[in-house]
C-alpha cells in the first residue's frame, strides 16, 4: 500500500476533464450533515435556483448549503431531533441568484459573500477542524493546492484549465486573516503575482503536513484553511457573480477501467459519474479515497474522489464471523510502515494507544490538536480502518478533539 507522506508513491489523476450527462436528482444524506442542527429554507414541490439557500445551521448561522442547480425539492425526508434525513433535487430551468459583489474587496464583505454562497464551510479552522467562526481572526490561512492520496485529482491540471478563477481567488484570501495567507502547491507551477501571498512549494501532502511546517497549532494558536476547488469556486464566484454549479472529481481505484476527470454537479449519483468507467466486477463506490471514502450514494459536499473497489463476495460470511470473535482492540504492534504513515510531528504508537485508551490529555500533550481525521486516514488504513475488528483511529481522533473543545 501507498502511503500520503511518500511523495514517491502517490499517483494523481490528470489529463482532459470530461463531462457527465445531465445528472438526474441530486441528493443530500443527513450523515453528510454531521454535527449540523439545520433550519430549512425550503419544502417539498419548491422550485429554487442555483445558489439559493436550502438551510443554515440552526447555532451556527454562518453555515449555510445553498442548491448546486436550479430545480425542484423532489424529496425531503424528516430525520430525528429535526434533523434532514435525505433531501433531493431534480434539476429543471436555469434560474440562478446573482450575488452582489460591492463589498467583496473587505473582510467583512467577503465573509458575507462566502457565507451567501454556501462556501464558508469549506473555511476549516485548526485546532479541532471545524467550520471556522467568521468571528475569531485567524493567525495564518493556509490554501492548499496539493493532494495526499492515491487517485485524487491533478490540481494542477485543473488549475490550468481554470486558472483565472483560481488565482482570482486566490487574490481576495489575504483578507481574511491579519497574518500569513500561505498558497501551497507542487513544484513548477506557474504562480503569478500573489500579493500578500507566500507560495511554498511541496511534492504532495495534506493542509496538515503544510501546516506543521510553516505554521504549527498542536500547542497553540489558530489557522484556517482552504482547498483549490473551493478557491476556484471563490474565484467563479467573484468573476461572475454566481456559483460555480460544478467539481472536477476523479474516477479511479482497483476496479476502474478507465480513470480519467469528470466535471460534475455536487449531489451527483456516483454511479451516474462512473458510468461507462467501471469493470464488469461485483465492486462497490466510495465517495473519497480508499482511505476516506463515504459508501454513500450521492457525491457528498466537499468530495472529489469516486474509487471504485472489487467486491470479495467470498470472504462476506468469514468476516462477519471474524468481527464476533475477535477483540474490539487487538494489540498494536508498531513496526516501520506504521511510522511511514503518521502525520509529521506526532509519535504514532504514544497517540493512537491514548486515542484508544481514551486518554484525551495525554492525546493533547502528544500533539492531537494539529489533526483532523484526514492527517491518520492512511495509518488507520493500514491498521484495518476499523474493519474486522479493528479499531476506526478516525472516529477516536473526532472524539478526542470534540471532547477536548468542550473543556476549552
Amino acid at each position: 500500500m501507498r502511503f500520503p507522506k511518500w511523495p514517491q508513491g502517490l499517483s494523481l489523476i490528470s489529463g482532459p476533464v470530461g463531462a457527465t450527462a445531465s445528472p438526474g436528482p441530486l441528493g443530500f444524506f443527513g450523515t453528510d450533515l454531521l454535527a449540523l442542527r439545520p433550519v430549512l429554507s425550503v419544502e417539498i414541490g419548491q422550485r429554487v435556483a442555483a445558489g439559493s439557500p436550502l438551510f443554515h445551521d440552526r447555532k451556527r448561522p454562518w453555515i449555510v448549503a445553498v442548491s448546486p442547480v436550479s430545480g425542484i425539492v423532489s424529496r425531503l425526508d424528516p430525520g430525528p431531533r429535526r434533523s434532514i434525513a435525505a433531501l433531493e433535487i431534480t434539476p429543471e430551468g436555469e434560474e440562478a441568484v446573482e450575488f452582489d459583489l460591492a463589498g467583496a474587496g473587505t473582510r467583512e464583505g467577503l465573509i458575507e459573500l462566502m457565507i451567501g454562497s454556501g462556501l464558508w464551510p469549506f473555511v476549516r479552522a485548526r485546532p479541532f477542524g471545524k467550520v471556522a467562526d467568521p468571528a475569531t481572526h485567524p493567525e495564518a490561512l493556509f490554501v492548499t493546492a496539493t493532494e495526499g492520496f492515491d487517485g485524487a485529482p491533478d490540481p494542477d491540471a485543473v488549475i490550468a484549465a481554470c486558472g483565472d478563477w483560481f488565482w482570482r481567488g486566490v487574490r481576495a484570501l489575504p483578507v481574511l486573516t491579519g497574518g500569513a495567507t500561505y498558497l501551497c502547491h507542487r513544484p513548477g507551477l506557474d504562480l503569478p503575482a500573489l500579493p500578500g501571498v507566500t507560495a511554498r512549494a511541496f511534492a504532495v501532502g495534506l493542509a496538515g503536513a503544510h501546516i506543521h511546517e510553516l505554521h504549527p497549532v498542536a500547542h497553540g494558536g489558530m489557522v484556517w484553511q482552504i482547498g483549490w476547488q473551493e478557491v476556484i469556486a471563490l474565484g467563479h464566484l467573484l468573476e461572475t457573480g454566481l456559483i460555480w454549479q460544478q467539481r472536477v472529481v476523479a474516477v479511479s481505484g482497483p476496479a476502474v477501467t478507465r480513470a480519467g476527470l469528470v466535471a460534475v454537479t455536487p449531489g451527483s449519483r456516483l454511479h451516474h459519474i462512473a458510468d461507462r468507467r467501471l469493470a464488469d466486477v461485483p465492486l462497490r463506490l466510495l465517495a473519497g479515497s480508499r482511505e476516506t471514502g463515504l459508501a454513500t450514494p450521492f457525491l457528498a459536499p466537499g468530495m472529489q474522489q469516486v474509487t471504485a473497489l472489487a467486491h470479495h463476495g467470498a470472504s462476506m460470511r468469514a468476516g462477519r464471523l471474524h468481527r464476533l470473535l475477535t477483540p474490539l482492540a487487538a494489540p498494536f504492534i508498531p513496526n516501520f510502515w506504521d511510522e511511514q504513515a503518521s502525520p509529521p510531528g506526532v509519535l504514532p504508537v504514544p497517540l493512537l494507544r491514548a486515542l484508544g485508551s481514551g486518554d484525551v490529555e495525554a492525546a493533547r500533550r502528544l500533539g492531537v490538536l494539529g489533526l483532523v481525521e484526514e492527517d491518520i486516514a492512511g495509518l488507520n488504513a493500514h491498521l484495518g480502518n476499523g474493519e474486522n475488528g479493528g479499531l476506526d483511529y478516525r472516529t477516536l481522533l473526532r472524539q478526542t478533539l470534540d471532547e477536548l473543545e468542550a473543556m476549552a
